[in-house]
């Protein structure tokens, strides 16, 4: 069974195949976060993982309803 932050992870990655356009500095934030969070659940750390997978949903979210145009964290 798939995990809360391997669940997430999906999520970011099916956003990010869907909302098209992106700026590249949020693009490269994602990657950023989204590898934090792997390194975290391979570290067994799933606390960790969860805490910014949820953070990289929310931006995402905030950014395809368009009130996301700066990349602060």
């Amino acid at each position: 069974m798939a995990s809360l932050a391997e669940i997430n992870l999906q999520k970011i990655d099916d956003c990010m195949a869907t909302v098209g356009a992106t700026s590249e500095e949020l693009d490269k934030a994602v990657t950023e976060h989204v590898d934090k969070a792997r390194a975290a659940l391979a570290a067994g750390d799933e606390q960790t993982a969860v805490a910014i997978t949820r953070k990289v949903l929310e931006r995402l979210e905030k950014q395809e309803k368009g009130s996301g145009s700066s990349v602060a964290w």
